[in-house]
């Protein structure tokens, strides 16, 4: 149960309120502040003592406070079955079961003159000593023990005098958790203005004469507009009669509050709130009774039990089942009935009630009527309660009118909007073509739709249901400039010359040729590709009712590469490394007939072992190529050894080492070199290498060493050799 105020200064336990006012005459308005407040709290009785401020203003200048006084003192109103009143905690100090009383303040001011900004506020003041202060225990707004309530009820008396609708229904704050649940404050106006109903952001009021409030902070997923813990897909509000409809999640005490405004020939006159919180428990005890419409006939039931009729039917009709799962004797209840339409209802009292309405709707004006059924079970001890709202919502025929937002351009279609009115949503839009071809089907929720169509003549039907349904004629004529792309053709020196690649938009199309001084040429231009050049003209397509704008026609004619070949050397030995370099373009590809043709660090080179011609393909960076050829000499049957006596290891860049020097390319080779005890210190078989005056790591010494040494050249050449080399350091 909810607690509204903890300190002495805040009345505790207010489980809501609404803020009203009624005219009089002339000027002259009657302001009411209901609360309702819960018995068990301990501070409850002070609301017979209290007499709330509520403050006049227009716009935003202050004019008067009025101190309200008690009409009715506390009356009891606990949704307890009748023979378990004695228990609730305003009968019992020890009572068990929730009771609720509703105290109704009042007073009567005259406003000085007409204004269409008149503002009747509460914002929770209460002399002479409390505020309605919120409870801690609200569950969907952050801090709430430390704000006060807050109501506001406009007025625009301008045009004549203007009364708040009526609240038919007291705030039913007890629910249970995992239950489908409806409620509705039975809003009834008495001037016949139109109702329209929103849920608003809960205020903090400043229990002073400033009115300007600040909205309350809710807890993340909530809102004022969706401020309950729900099962998903189960939460819904209806706009036109203010029905809420929800399966609540778990236990919260959530805070409520709803507008109604009033319009007059479609300006707004007034407005109302009711603040209220919900208090879910989870250990409820039954299901309360619940109302189906079925065997509607005449219109179409949208949610919310909004039952929607074409403007001119004659007649619709509907039933009302009662499901109540715990079979408890019921009783339903109607009010606001229209005093044409019939409602019948039998097994009153009964587990079962059936309800039936009809109503001769044909001269009706557009418009919404609401009538209420409030329906109750005897089941003890808290007794099952719905109030349901119906609503005959008398709407004008769907029409839509359509409009052309881009042109087709001679081949696309266009971009068409659709803008409905009338009716009631879904609308149904079908296109039809002149044979009676169904094209498409859209379907509209909010006003526009945006869809494309080509050239033609269509019939649009709109309808809301079937009896419910107009036509019109509508067309598309072709039009806009054609889009045309530029062209670009690019050639190298010397290609076929290929026709310009011009695609028709389609048949019937024709091609205007210019120059650059936009002279009319006779014919397609047609470039040449014998000198790289630059080539421009423009072109201009026309097709159906629509021309493009002159558009560039460039080809290029790149030339070849002009390639130079790096030449090789006059002269190479049998086996030599003969690298072959290009340039003059972007990419090379060599290629011959010899199978010695390698590739390094992308450099190609051969080995020269007899006379051959290598070619190189060239391509630029636009794609033309072109190839050269370059013939390395036959290679010279050179190979020779040479044998160095002495060597210097002292590491100063001059006869560093000793190896056995050789001209031209070897086969194979071996060199070993000994001390004078016939260890062998050194020994390889790469010509490259030499030996550096060292044996595993260590510097040898000053001395004669010896060394036998055998190759083979290319040539087939062999020799073998030994000698002596003197270590100097």
């Amino acid at each position: 149960m909810l607690l509204l105020g903890s300190f002495i200064s805040r009345a505790s336990h207010i489980f809501g309120g609404d803020l009203l006012y009624t005219h009089i005459t002339g000027h002259t308005y009657r302001v009411v502040l209901t609360l309702y407040g819960d018995c068990g709290a301990p501070l409850s009785g002070t609301l017979d003592s209290v007499r709330p401020n509520v403050y006049v203003y227009n716009g935003n200048s202050f004019i008067r406070t009025l101190s309200l006084h008690l009409e009715q003192p506390g009356i009891e109103i606990s949704p307890v079955c009748p023979s378990m009143l004695h228990r609730t905690t305003c009968n019992s100090p020890s009572g068990t079961l929730p009771g609720i009383k509703q105290y109704i303040y009042v007073d009567t001011t005259e406003l000085p003159y007409p204004s269409a900004n008149w503002q009747f506020v509460f914002t929770g003041n209460l002399p002479p000593t409390q505020f309605a202060g919120r409870s801690q225990n609200i569950t969907n707004v952050q801090f709430a023990g430390n704000t006060k309530m807050y109501l506001v009820a406009r007025l625009d008396n301008t045009s004549g005098p203007n009364s708040s609708p009526q609240y038919t229904t007291i705030p039913t704050p007890y629910y249970c958790s995992n239950l489908s649940q409806q409620y509705n404050q039975g809003a009834v106006d008495e001037d016949g203005d139109s109702l329209a109903f929103t849920l608003v952001p809960t205020m903090n009021g400043t229990g002073s004469s400033n009115i300007f409030a600040n909205p309350a902070t809710y807890y993340s997923g909530l809102s004022g507009t969706y401020p309950l813990t729900v099962i998903p897909g189960t939460f819904s509000f209806s706009a036109l009669n203010g029905q809420l409809t929800f399966t609540p999640q778990g236990m919260q005490n959530s805070l409520i509050v709803t507008q109604v405004s009033e319009y007059r020939h479609g300006l707004l006159t007034g407005t109302s709130q009711r603040e209220m919180t919900f208090v879910v428990t989870d250990d409820c005890e039954g299901t309360p009774p619940s109302l189906f419409i079925t065997a509607l006939a005449g219109g179409a039931a949208t949610a919310g039990n909004v039952v929607n009729v074409c403007v001119g039917t004659p007649h619709v009709s509907f039933d009302i089942r009662t499901e109540n799962p715990e079979n408890d004797k019921t009783e339903v209840i109607p009010r606001n009935v229209p005093t044409s339409a019939t409602l019948s209802i039998s097994g009153n009292n009964s587990p079962a009630p059936a309800m039936h309405f009809e109503w001769d709707t044909d001269t009706l004006a557009v418009g919404a009527y609401t009538f209420f059924m409030e329906v109750k079970n005897e089941h003890c001890p808290l007794s099952g309660r719905q109030t349901i709202a119906y609503t005959i919502n008398i709407v004008p025929f769907p029409v839509v009118a359509a409009a052309g937002v881009a042109p087709t351009n001679c081949i696309h279609q266009a971009l068409v909007q659709y803008d409905f009115k009338g009716g009631y949503i879904p609308r149904l839009l079908e296109i039809y073509d002149t044979t009676g071809t169904l094209q498409k089907t859209l379907t509209d929720s909010t006003g526009t739709v945006t869809d494309s169509l080509p050239a033609g003549d269509y019939t649009l039907r709109v309808s809301s249901q079937a009896q419910c349904a107009t036509s019109t004629q509508f067309s598309i004529a072709d039009g806009g400039t054609l889009p045309l792309q530029p062209i670009t053709q690019e050639y190298c020196m010397g290609d076929t010359v290929l026709p310009i690649p011009v695609i028709l938009s389609g048949p019937g199309a024709r091609i205007t040729w210019f120059d650059t001084a936009f002279n009319i040429l006779p014919h397609m231009p047609v470039p040449s590709t014998a000198t790289p050049t630059t080539y421009q003209w423009y072109m201009q397509e026309w097709y159906k009712v629509c021309t493009s704008e002159k558009v560039a026609v460039n080809v290029y004619v790149h030339p070849l590469p002009d390639i130079t070949i790096t030449p090789p050397p006059a002269s190479v030995c049998l086996g030599d490394t003969v690298y072959l370099q290009a340039s003059g373009g972007a990419t090379y590809y060599w290629h011959s007939q010899q199978p010695v043709l390698y590739t390094t660090d992308s450099i190609a080179y051969a080995r020269a072992m007899r006379i051959g011609d290598y070619h190189v393909r060239v391509t630029t960076r636009h794609g033309c190529a072109d190839s050269a050829t370059v013939i390395v000499p036959a290679p010279q049957q050179c190979c020779q050894y040479s044998y160095p006596t002495a060597f210097t290891p002292n590491r100063d860049g001059i006869n560093d080492g000793f190896k056995v020097i050789t001209y031209g390319n070897s086969r194979s080779y071996r060199l070993a070199v000994y001390n004078r005890w016939g260890q062998m210190v050194f020994l390889t078989y790469d010509p490259a290498l030499h030996w550096d005056g060292t044996w595993n790591g260590t510097p040898c010494e000053m001395g004669t060493y010896y060394y036998l040494f055998s190759g083979q050249c290319l040539t087939g050449y062999t020799e073998e050799h030994k000698g002596d080399v003197t270590l100097i350091r």
